[in-house]
């Protein structure tokens, strides 16, 4: 399927590529420029974790609301105002920075809303998707969200970051901030091809328990949660100390680590134009999981290279795996979780994959000041990889979703093909415009 025939035909496509792409630059900006205040503020790596748990946690209680608001309120209104909410904050701490040097107690504040925000949006975007185009559009509408996504966020934002942070930084947060009202403005302008169905609906807590049975009786989705949570605490806190790793293990300045990320977008937009030009393999999980043990087991690359330039090829490996990855999952996600509970099951899906990160962070923080930054990135890539290997042999216990040759879905938990229920509810909503 060609992009100008496939998804980028659409004006609600272009849109959210358009948005999402500028609040992702916004995004690789914001992670250098607060990377460059804290270690300059403080010198700690723990101060580096405690920035990132405590951005991390409202991510995760925000997290679970958003999965139930994006099943009962109009996605793109849950998006803009996230928006709305991260440009005021970040545009504080931009302003505060460009005023002197910030306390460090009052950046822990302001950051706590940001992670809340961009925990409840989180389920919006990920629901939002198959919102705007077909079932047979969404593994080629992924991947071109993947394909650019890294690009903006893992190559233009930490460039652009590392050079205005190197100016100052609290420049660089107002250029984020900025991003916002851009992003903001384009999911305001979208019109889904199916709104919500209006109606009674049930208590929040309801919904929430609603789709927790889903999760429960759907054993792939459980084996995806349970290694989500699993894999991100082994892995996802040492990722958190690459400032530290570039500036301690590799003695290079602390904001060229923005570089070492910016290598690794340029593989994972890469990888993701290739799987998603390509037809959804029979195995899609199958193969997220091969690719997930080839991207994590690189983290333990990051440890033993002698500098960023072998740490640079470490990146592309792990960043080439990781895409891949998620766009086999996003693909599963999007065509075989019914479209009234993607919300609730996507945010699940996202929570359990960052529930673990902020104890992991601390972990990671502890291991780089006992044990040393090397040792504790390639103790963290060898287990992660083993973890996604027990996903994968977990995965086929249990039985997982599959494509046969016609394109029919086959869920071998259930023994029995299965039509996609995600398309028999999509014909039942009326294509609001």
């Amino acid at each position: 399927m060609s992009l100008l025939t496939g998804p980028l035909r659409r004006r609600d496509v272009r849109l959210l590529l358009a948005g999402s792409t500028v609040s992702l630059v916004g995004d690789g900006v914001y992670g250098i420029a607060m990377a460059v205040l804290v270690l300059h503020l403080t010198g700690s790596a723990t101060a580096l974790a405690a920035m990132a748990v405590v951005n991390l946690v409202p991510r995760v209680v925000f997290g679970l609301l958003g999965g139930v608001l994006a099943d009962r309120l109009s996605r793109r209104v849950i998006l803009a105002v996230c928006d709305v909410v991260r440009l005021l904050v970040v545009g504080v701490l931009g302003v505060l920075v460009l005023l002197g040097e910030p306390p460090f107690w009052l950046l822990l504040v302001l950051v706590a809303p940001l992670g809340a925000a961009s925990g409840a949006a989180s389920p919006a975007f990920s629901a939002v998707l198959p919102d705007l185009v077909d079932e047979e559009e969404l593994v080629a509408a992924g991947g071109l969200l993947g394909t650019v996504s890294p690009l903006a966020q893992m190559v233009v934002g930490p460039v652009l970051g590392g050079v205005l942070a190197a100016w100052n930084p609290g420049i660089a947060l107002l250029v984020d901030a900025a991003t916002f009202a851009v992003s903001a403005g384009c999911v305001l302008a979208l019109r889904p091809l199916r709104e919500h169905e209006a109606g009674p609906r049930a208590l929040p807590w309801a919904d929430f328990r609603e789709g927790l049975a889903y999760v429960r009786r759907t054993p792939w989705l459980a084996v995806n949660l349970l290694s989500g949570l699993v894999i991100t605490f082994v892995v996802s806190g040492t990722m958190q100390m690459l400032p530290v790793l570039v500036s301690r293990g590799y003695g290079a300045p602390t904001a060229s680590f923005g570089y070492l990320i910016a290598v690794g977008g340029v593989a994972a937009t890469v990888a993701a134009a290739v799987v998603g030009s390509r037809p959804r393999p029979r195995r899609p999980l199958a193969s997220s999981y091969a690719a997930y043990a080839l991207g994590l087991g690189a983290v333990g690359g990051l440890g033993l290279a002698p500098g960023p330039v072998v740490g640079a090829a470490f990146m592309v490996l792990f960043f080439a795996g990781a895409t891949a990855g998620n766009v086999f999952q996003d693909s599963v996600l999007g065509s075989r979780v019914p479209r009234e509970l993607r919300g609730r099951v996507g945010s699940l899906d996202w929570v359990a994959a960052t529930a673990a990160a902020p104890l992991s962070v601390v972990v990671a923080a502890l291991s780089v000041e006992h044990a040393g930054i090397r040792p504790t990135y390639v103790v963290a890539g060898l287990a992660a990889a083993v973890c996604s290997i027990a996903g994968l042999v977990l995965l086929r216990r249990t039985g997982e979703p599959t494509d046969d040759a016609t394109g029919e879905s086959r869920d071998e938990s259930a023994g029995e093909p299965t039509v996609d229920l995600s398309a028999s509810v999509a014909s039942e909503d009326a294509p609001a415009r």
